[in-house]
C-alpha cells in the first residue's frame, strides 16, 4: 500500500510538472471472475425481430468473447417478432419478456438489471456493431480507470447513407449537444450510481440524458474515431420523431437536471477538479488471451509507424489474400483507416485507444493471442 501511494503521489508530480490538463493516480483492478462473462450486451427488441439475428452475429462475430447477450422482449405486438423470439437460440444469448410495453429505457435497465458483466453495452435490435468494437471499448477503460463510456463513430445504412462522425468528449458540450451514441460500452457501477436509464424518457434522447446524468456523476467519456457502430435507418423512425421534438426533449432533460444548468461554468469547473487519469501497472490482468476469438487463421500482424499518405502507398503495394492485422502506431486520416478497413477487419489505432505507456505490451498481447507473425512494413 506504501509502494502504491508512493507511485500515486510521484504520478502526480510528474503530470503536474508536464502540465497535464488531468491529473494522473495509480490504479490497480480487482482480478475478474473469468467464469462470468466481463461484458453484458443488452438488446431491447420491439418488433424489430426480423434483424435481430444480423444484431446478435454482430456481437457473436467480436474478437472479445467473455460476453453475454440479453434480449429483452418488450411487450412486442408484432406476431412475427414474438415467433422469431420464441424458436431463436443462439449461444451466450438468454431471453427475458416484459409483459407491457414498457419502453426502450425501461427495457434497457430490466437488461441491465439481470446482466452480470462489469461492462455494458445497449444495442438496438436492428443495428450491428464492427467486430473490434467491444474489445477496443473495453481494453481503453481497463488500462484507464478514469474513463467510464466509451463510444465511436457512426456508419448509418439503409435508408440513408451517411457517417456521423461524433466529437470527442466534452463536459461543456454534453450539457448541450448529444456527442455519444446509443451503443457506448459503460461500466456497469457507473449505470448504478447515476441511477440508470430515465424510464419516463419514452419519446426520445434518453441515452444523451443518461450520459448527461453520468456526466454530472464525474463519470468521463471518450470517443474511437472509426466507424465501429452500425445503425440502421428505415424510414421515418423513432430517431427521426426524437429529433422533431428535439427543443421540447432538451427542456424535458435541463429540467431533470436542473442542478447542472444553473451555472455551468461553475458546475464544469468543479466536476473537473475531480477527473483523474490513472496508470495501471497489469492493464491486461483481466484481459486474457483465452477471452479473445481464437478462429483466425494463420496472419500476420503489421506494426506500422507510418503516416496517413505512407500508409496508402503501402496498401497499394500489399498482399491482398493473407489475413491480417494491422496496429498503426500514429493517427491516420479518415481516407486511410477506410482502406485499410477495406483490406482488413482487424485495424488498431493506437492513439484512439490506447495510452501511450501501455502500447508495447498491447502489441505483445495482440500477437501473443493471434499467433500471428510480427513484420513492420515500410515505404521507400
Amino acid at each position: 500500500m506504501m509502494i502504491n501511494t508512493y507511485i500515486s503521489l510521484l504520478l502526480t508530480f510528474i503530470s503536474r510538472k508536464m502540465g497535464a490538463d488531468i491529473p494522473i493516480s495509480i490504479s490497480i483492478p480487482s482480478r475478474w471472475n473469468q467464469a462470468d462473462p466481463f461484458v453484458s450486451v443488452i438488446i431491447p427488441c420491439y418488433n424489430h425481430g426480423e434483424y435481430l439475428e444480423e444484431a446478435v452475429e454482430s456481437i457473436l462475430a467480436q474478437t472479445w468473447q467473455n460476453l453475454e447477450i440479453i434480449v429483452v422482449n418488450d411487450g412486442s405486438s408484432d406476431e412475427r417478432t414474438n415467433q422469431i423470439l420464441k424458436s431463436f437460440h443462439k449461444e451466450k444469448t438468454r431471453i427475458i419478456h416484459l409483459e407491457h410495453n414498457a419502453g426502450l429505457p425501461a427495457a434497457r435497465n430490466a437488461g441491465i438489471a439481470q446482466a452480470r458483466g462489469k461492462y455494458i453495452c445497449c444495442l438496438d435490435a436492428d443495428d450491428k456493431l464492427q467486430e473490434t468494437y467491444i474489445e477496443k471499448a473495453i481494453t481503453l477503460m481497463e488500462i484507464n480507470a478514469g474513463i467510464s463510456f466509451v463510444w465511436a463513430w457512426t456508419k448509418v445504412f439503409g435508408a440513408e447513407d451517411r457517417v456521423w462522425q461524433a466529437p470527442q468528449f466534452d463536459l461543456q458540450k454534453i450539457l448541450y449537444y448529444n456527442l455519444t451514441n446509443p451503443p457506448a460500452v459503460f461500466r456497469k457501477s457507473a449505470w448504478e450510481k447515476s441511477g440508470g436509464f430515465d424510464e419516463s424518457m419514452r419519446d426520445g434522447f434518453e441515452d444523451w440524458e443518461f450520459w448527461i446524468r453520468m456526466s454530472g456523476h464525474g463519470f468521463r467519456g471518450h470517443r474511437i474515431s472509426q466507424k465501429l457502430f452500425h445503425i440502421r435507418r428505415m424510414g421515418y423512425s423513432f430517431a427521426n420523431r426524437a429529433a422533431d421534438n428535439k427543443e421540447k426533449l432538451f427542456e424535458l432533460i435541463k429540467k431533470k437536471n436542473a442542478k447542472l444548468y444553473e451555472d455551468v461554468d461553475a458546475t464544469v469547473a468543479k466536476i473537473k477538479q475531480g477527473y483523474r487519469d490513472f496508470y495501471n501497472p497489469t492493464p491486461f490482468l483481466n484481459l486474457p488471451l483465452q477471452a479473445y476469438r481464437t478462429s483466425l487463421p494463420a496472419c500476420n500482424l503489421f506494426v506500422a509507424n507510418l503516416n496517413s499518405k505512407q500508409t496508402l502507398q503501402w496498401l497499394r503495394t500489399c498482399p491482398k489474400d493473407a489475413p491480417a492485422i494491422w496496429v498503426s502506431q500514429q493517427s491516420l486520416d479518415e481516407e486511410s483507416v477506410d482502406a485499410l478497413y477495406q483490406w482488413t477487419p482487424y485495424v488498431y489505432i493506437l492513439p484512439d485507444c490506447v495510452p501511450q505507456y501501455a502500447r508495447a505490451e498491447f502489441i505483445k498481447h495482440l500477437q501473443a493471442r493471434s499467433h500471428a507473425k510480427l513484420i513492420r512494413p515500410q515505404v521507400a
